[in-house]
């Protein structure tokens, strides 16, 4: 299969994820749709307007973000949570098992970080990907841990298990079945030069908003002024991070012939974050 070619063709989202008790407040999804050479951007929205009653708690848009995911069989979501631990926290676990296994091994998301801690020792330790793409933190580390422990227990798991849809790299790209992408908004940031202080309520964080939309769309994106808008104008930069991370899905999908079935073991246990 050509995997760039076959992945162009497929509808782009960006999920800015949260594993927050309020989580539809939090995750953001950017639709998109190759156009030619370029990606453009048809709607960015907080994921509660999608939920039937239009519920912020975590279990009704976790379950709305399955179902948005099955929805669309010709479609790849890059996902910002991570889709695996470092090795060394793995008990010597393939990817798979490690995935199914779970909830069984982690009650709670407090359980998960307190062994993850344990296991780890004083220093957070973090995967190759993750010191590669100098993301912020570690999988575990106090501002990231609900988003590691709902976005595989909740999203990646149950889709997984159930042969609903492949988890990329760890798994082959299979037609007739979504894609899932592990992104990471901040080290696509730091790699265009664009990690800047955006989040916030002043003019000062809204004008950086602006600035880092602009730069990017440069790079061939296709975006209206109201989603433009709707993006600068949210503060928490949700929105923006949605839309970065739909960037990083689809310029990840143009490498992706020199990805799939080229990548060192490791990054087939521990993940591997396209950005």
């Amino acid at each position: 299969m050509d995997f760039a070619a076959t992945g162009k063709k497929r509808r782009i989202f960006g999920v800015d994820f949260s594993g927050a008790k309020d989580a539809g407040r939090k995750i953001w999804i950017s639709e998109g749709i190759s156009s030619g050479d370029k990606l453009h951007i048809q709607s960015c929205y907080p994921i509660f307007e999608i939920v039937s009653d239009k519920s912020k708690q975590r279990d009704a848009c976790l379950s709305a973000l399955r179902d948005q995911i099955l929805s669309d069989n010709n479609a790849v979501f890059g996902m910002d949570f991570p889709f695996s631990l470092p090795d060394k926290l793995m008990s010597g676990k393939d990817w798979y098992s490690f995935v199914s296994d779970f909830p069984d091994e982690y009650e709670s998301a407090d359980a998960f970080r307190k062994k993850m801690q344990y296991m780890g020792g004083k220093t957070e330790l973090k995967r190759l990907t993750d010191v590669e793409v100098k993301a912020p933190f570690s999988i575990y580390n106090l501002w990231v841990y609900k988003q590691t422990y709902f976005g595989i227990r909740d999203v990646l798991r149950p889709l997984v298990t159930e042969e609903r849809a492949c988890a990329i790299p760890m798994q082959t790209p299979e037609s007739g079945k979504p894609w899932l992408m592990e992104i990471c908004p901040a080290s696509t940031l730091k790699s265009e030069d664009l990690y800047i202080g955006y989040k916030g309520r002043t003019e000062k964080e809204e004008n950086k908003r602006e600035y880092i939309l602009s730069k990017l769309i440069e790079n061939g994106i296709i975006i209206s002024d109201d989603v433009k808008e709707k993006i600068i104008k949210n503060k928490d930069g949700d929105a923006l991070d949605s839309f970065v991370a739909a960037y990083a899905t689809y310029r990840s999908i143009l490498k992706m012939n020199d990805i799939i079935g080229k990548l060192p073991d490791i990054y087939l246990r521990e993940g591997y974050t396209f950005y």
